[in-house]
């Protein structure tokens, strides 16, 4: 009898971790196979248009988070991340993106504040207005602004983020874009982000 017991609780735990493990890697995907990482750098990619259900393609997250092109200017660096709302349903944002920097291996960039507003690294117009509630229609989009020096002035080498997770709202699941080119943050340690804004719509 005792033995029977031991048993059957075994099967019961094997089948709890079992099921944990599914549900773990059923619930994460990757940008790239082969970097596949169940640590602190595990996110779910931001998904792409392409074929597949609804006006906006695939888009099992309910949102689809982009990174625009990098604006270079005299050392200066700015960059909008845009967030659609490829869903079915009013998407709401207030405040500012929550952003996790990463490596090539999609670990977390040590060394590197991010800043609410632009903190001093310029003046832009606009990137320091407070945040402001956000409601976006079904194929509506908001945006925000990073903005970041790539000055070298320490020995301790130029820090280059080739990822970034970007969390719409608190709690909201990261997504994992790729800015082409990454970030390059040089040695100044910070970078500004501006709160989410309604993206005006199209005149035309």
């Amino acid at each position: 009898m005792a033995t029977r017991l031991r048993d059957a609780a075994l099967c019961v735990v094997a089948g709890i971790a079992a099921t944990s493990l599914i549900w773990t890697v059923g619930d994460v995907t990757y940008d790239d196979p082969s970097a596949r990482n169940t640590g602190e750098g595990a996110a779910r990619e931001s998904p792409g248009p392409g074929p597949g259900p609804g006006p906006y393609g695939v888009c099992s997250t309910g949102i689809r988070v982009t990174a625009g092109p990098v604006d270079a200017a005299m050392g200066l660096r700015a960059m909008d991340v845009t967030l659609l709302n490829c869903g079915t349903d009013t998407y709401r944002v207030k405040g500012y993106p929550g952003l996790r920097l990463l490596d090539d291996d999609q670990q977390s960039v040590t060394g590197v504040s991010v800043i609410h507003g632009s903190g001093g690294i310029t003046g832009l117009p606009g990137f320091d207005d407070p945040p402001r509630a956000v409601s976006l229609r079904p194929g509506e989009t908001a945006t925000a602004g990073l903005v970041w020096r790539n000055t070298v002035t320490d020995v301790g080498g130029p820090v280059d983020v080739p990822y970034l997770t970007v969390e719409a709202r608190p709690g909201a699941l990261p997504l994992l874009v790729t800015p082409d080119g990454g970030l390059d943050l040089g040695t100044t340690g910070r970078l500004g982000v501006s709160a989410w804004r309604a993206t005006a719509p199209d005149a035309s």
